[in-house]
């Protein structure tokens, strides 16, 4: 193997830089392999110019190299926040890419790179599981302190609901058209998540499973990544879940939680439960998966001396009920 010497550049970015001018594969560590490899575009926010070479995700890093070395590396534990926009590509035509924002590895900053290659939606994905990006409560609260109130209205939305349809957005906030709601994404919070996560908040997607329901939803914005809340944070809590034939029943003791009954808010999403709340410094989550799905609609819920009560009908009795 051609002797390798290794420098950083201006923008922080790793260049291996060998002496032949043969095609350089990068070299990879005892416990890394390749998982996918493409050849495409590379731009960045210093050098705003395509570059053409070869991708390589491995299960540790991103990686983009041309033939005599590689021009830009970054740890996946490194990339903040993944989305997918339209650029000005070859010949002016504009196209999809995949957009990294990522820590640099030599300042620490928040930087941006641009990539491109023909399997977009294959290396979309498979970043989105490899780089496993959450939204700590911290950091939402950061960005929900630099957006006006119903900028901070829409975030809080999504957080509860997952995902909403410009149509649900617009009668959130009043918005005379959906013109108004799309423009307070692009232009208000999205910037502002940028600048202080270094990654946009919202992300529509023309189609995606709901990973809490398992149904399909078409033509929604969604928080970029599920929104979850420091371990932390998380307050000691007992649960009991009680199958009794055809209902679940659910006993969880908020005494240790630090919030009251009143504050807690209550999501079913069929075969879980997902119980929140703060008040003041305290948060609290609760996440209670169920032995069988149940009907939401359906639901008796009690409390008493910070005991909370619930009773879930299950969901194939729902049509037997009916008949009485």
């Amino acid at each position: 193997m051609s002797p390798l010497k290794s420098r950083y550049d201006d923008g922080g970015t790793r260049e291996l830089v060998g002496r032949t001018g043969r095609a350089l594969k990068p070299n990879l560590g005892s416990d890394e392999h390749v998982i996918l490899r493409s050849q495409g575009g590379y731009k960045d926010s210093v050098r705003p110019v395509w570059k053409l070479g070869q991708f390589y995700l491995t299960n540790r890093r991103l990686i983009f190299s041309v033939p005599t070395h590689v021009i830009w590396e970054v740890p996946l534990g490194n990339i903040k926040g993944i989305t997918v926009e339209q650029q000005r590509y070859v010949a002016g035509r504009v196209k999809d890419t995949i957009a990294i924002g990522y820590q640099n590895p030599i300042n620490h900053r928040l930087s941006k790179a641009w990539i491109i290659m023909s399997e977009l939606e294959t290396w979309k994905k498979e970043l989105y599981g490899r780089t496993l990006l959450e939204i700590d409560q911290e950091m939402l609260d950061n960005v929900l302190k630099e957006l006006d109130p119903l900028s901070q209205e829409i975030v809080h939305y999504l957080w509860r609901n997952r995902h909403a349809t410009i149509v649900e957005l617009a009668d959130l906030i009043d918005a005379p058209t959906h013109m108004d709601v799309l423009l307070r994404i692009k232009g208000v919070i999205n910037p502002t998540a940028e600048k202080v996560i270094g990654s946009p908040l919202l992300v529509f997607e023309r189609s995606r499973v709901d990973d809490e329901t398992g149904e399909t939803v078409l033509f929604s914005w969604w928080l970029i990544v599920r929104t979850m809340v420091k371990e932390t944070d998380k307050r000691a809590t007992g649960v009991d879940i009680f199958d009794e034939g055809d209902r679940i029943d659910i006993v969880a003791d908020l005494s240790g939680s630090g919030v009251r009954e009143e504050d807690i808010k209550l999501r079913i999403a069929r075969d879980r439960v997902i119980l929140s709340a703060e008040a003041g410094d305290e948060k609290y989550y609760e996440e209670i998966a169920l032995p069988s799905k149940v009907n939401p609609d359906e639901l008796m819920r009690t409390c008493h001396n910070n005991i909370l009560a619930l009773s879930l009908k299950k969901l194939h009795c729902s049509g037997s009920a009916d008949k009485h």
